[in-house]
């Protein structure tokens, strides 16, 4: 029964209510820009990851999952209170098109809210040693991640697949790595909750991209902002009793592409509120692969990131190697960053060129 309301009920609802919205939904018109598509297509199909993830939570309600007591209860209150908000703000957008510094004020603003309720980080977990922090520095920290992924999130949502299908896996993982007492020490609840939530995204999400793969649906800001705002709080939220550098190791094929574009861009003198198509999977796309090679590159450098995690700092932390000797998570962390950030830069000096001298 568990394994109905926290993954086959959330997946159908999701693939029921995003048919809907193909039908319903706000259109998405190309821009001759960023926006590439030969014709509008439906958006604000991450109304129906919302919808799958109620479907869930009502549903465990009923077989014993207190789902609405954990996500109105300290810290997954302000985890699930941020989703909602964001999911919403983004439908507003996908449908009167706000702009983007007043979206950006308020999206801050309800992380900064969200971290007021939980998740609240006095202790940096590093490499087996916890170094405590000022709590205004760790709600700083934790409302900044947050509303990083929800933005980062964002950006990468401009190919089919790629943002919503790298989310599905960031969650998937996040949720394997909260096994109870794998990690965290015994007796602690919140892993087990957050794991059936994540869980159920996370098959939410998958009902979005039977629809989204085939063109027929984008997830919308509604989509992207909810997904990359539970993965951001999710994280945090892993970060009280866990290795820090873990859940940034399961974002790196994101944030290594968002933050060195935006670099890029600044050190160029390009505008950062303007829509652009300089990241790397943009550049991709501009050069001639196929959404679906493009998605499946970046499933497939998450999940590599996912099975490093697994296969050191997650199984050093089940005793897998008895007490270990090396910081695994740090090692983990800092090889895939430099791995990730060198592609970036050589794709930029090659393909990024290419594509700069044959519009000049």
């Amino acid at each position: 029964m568990a394994l109905i309301a926290l993954a086959v009920l959330p997946f159908a609802v999701s693939l029921l209510v995003c048919a809907l919205m193909i039908r319903l939904g706000p259109k998405d018109a190309p821009d001759g820009g960023r926006k590439t598509q030969a014709a509008p297509v439906p958006s604000s199909g991450g109304i129906g990851v919302m919808a799958g993830i109620a479907a869930a939570a009502a549903a465990g309600s009923f077989i014993g999952m207190p789902f609405p007591e954990w996500l109105g209860t300290p810290p997954l209150a302000g985890l699930a209170a941020f989703a909602v908000f964001a999911g919403l703000l983004g439908w507003a957008d996908d449908v009167r098109a706000l702009p983007a510094g007043l979206k950006l004020v308020l999206l801050l603003g309800a992380a900064a809210a969200a971290v007021m309720i939980g998740p609240q980080v006095t202790t940096l977990w590093i490499a087996g040693s916890g170094y405590s922090i000022p709590l205004v520095l760790g709600l700083v920290g934790a409302a900044a991640f947050i509303f990083v992924m929800a933005n980062a999130v964002n950006f990468m949502d401009g190919a089919n697949g790629i943002a919503m299908g790298t989310a599905m896996i960031i969650l998937l993982m996040l949720a394997v790595i909260l096994a109870p007492d794998a990690v965290y020490s015994a007796g602690v609840r919140l892993p087990g909750m957050l794991m059936a939530l994540l869980i159920a995204a996370a098959a939410a999400l998958a009902g979005f991209l039977v629809w989204n793969l085939q063109g027929k649906l984008f997830a919308g800001d509604a989509g992207s902002l909810s997904a990359g705002g539970l993965i951001g709080g999710a994280s945090a939220l892993f970060a009280v009793n866990g290795p820090v550098l873990v859940p940034l190791t399961l974002c790196l094929p994101v944030l290594v592409d968002v933050l060195m574009t935006l670099a890029w861009r600044a050190r160029n003198g390009r505008p950062l509120m303007q829509a652009h198509r300089d990241h790397a999977y943009q550049l991709l796309l501009r050069a001639g692969w196929r959404h679906g090679q493009v998605a499946r590159l970046w499933w497939g450098m998450t999940a590599f990131c996912g099975l490093a995690v697994l296969a050191g700092p997650f199984a050093a932390a089940t005793g897998i190697f008895g007490k270990p000797s090396m910081p695994l998570d740090v090692i983990v962390f800092s090889v895939l960053l430099v791995l990730g950030a060198g592609l970036w830069m050589r794709q930029r000096m090659t393909i990024g060129r290419r594509l700069e001298a044959s519009v000049q």
